[in-house]
């Protein structure tokens, strides 16, 4: 699971400038990112000429918004890698439309013990770096027909330092993998074997009392 995740404000200021200026004014917060805001990602650069998406091509930067609507309101902000390739909801952004969302970390919760209260946890790497939660994305059409480009993030099982707080976190795409999951083919072992989980200490959970900033 993966309800909230972190943008720190430098990221944002640097990730904003990338983007069109028909988009930036959505980027209007940095810190906690809940589901419905606009965040910065990362999408497959284009063929000018074909309009197709493919390697070779600077990779772009977008404001979209989390969450893929669904028929009872709800927002879908997460899809299992698990199933990814088959849900109808997810197969077709999966083969065409798959995207990186930067970050410095990602929220979770446990119960205390004594039941009475959730403990929120930050998870991120030691270094407090960027990391890369893998996404799809596609374009809605709100209620008043305006078609909103909405990304949602990929989860799959927890590895042994998330495990203690929750059995699932978001899929996490090392640097030297980016253009792989950007523009390799869905059907590859290459891009399917990016969906597992995150390398023991690469992510390690604290107590989300004060998040660094910088």
């Amino acid at each position: 699971m993966c309800g909230r995740f972190y943008v720190a404000e430098k990221d944002l200021d640097d990730f904003a400038a990338l983007v069109n200026q028909v988009e930036k004014h959505l980027l209007k917060k940095a810190g906690e990112i809940f589901p419905g805001d606009y965040a910065p990602v990362i999408t497959p650069g284009k063929n000018h000429e074909t309009g197709l998406e493919e390697g070779g091509r600077p990779d772009q930067v977008h404001a979209l918004k989390w969450g893929f609507p669904s028929k009872s309101g709800k927002l879908i902000i997460n899809a299992r890698s698990e199933t990814i390739a088959e849900k109808p909801m997810f197969r077709l952004p999966f083969e065409r439309r798959r995207c990186l969302i930067p970050a410095r970390g990602f929220f979770e919760w446990k119960d205390s013990e004594t039941g009475k209260k959730r403990v929120k946890f930050y998870i991120a790497p030691p270094d407090s770096s960027l990391i890369f939660l893998a996404g799809i994305y596609w374009f809605f059409n709100d209620n008043s027909g305006n078609l909103i480009p909405c990304f949602t993030i990929i989860t799959t099982q927890a590895n042994e330092d998330i495990l203690p707080l929750h059995d699932r976190m978001p899929v996490v795409i090392d640097r030297e993998n980016k253009d792989t999951w950007l523009y390799g083919d869905h059907r590859s072992e290459s891009v399917r074997s990016l969906m597992l989980p995150a390398r023991a200490g690469l992510l390690l959970p604290s107590l989300a009392e004060k998040v660094d900033q910088s």
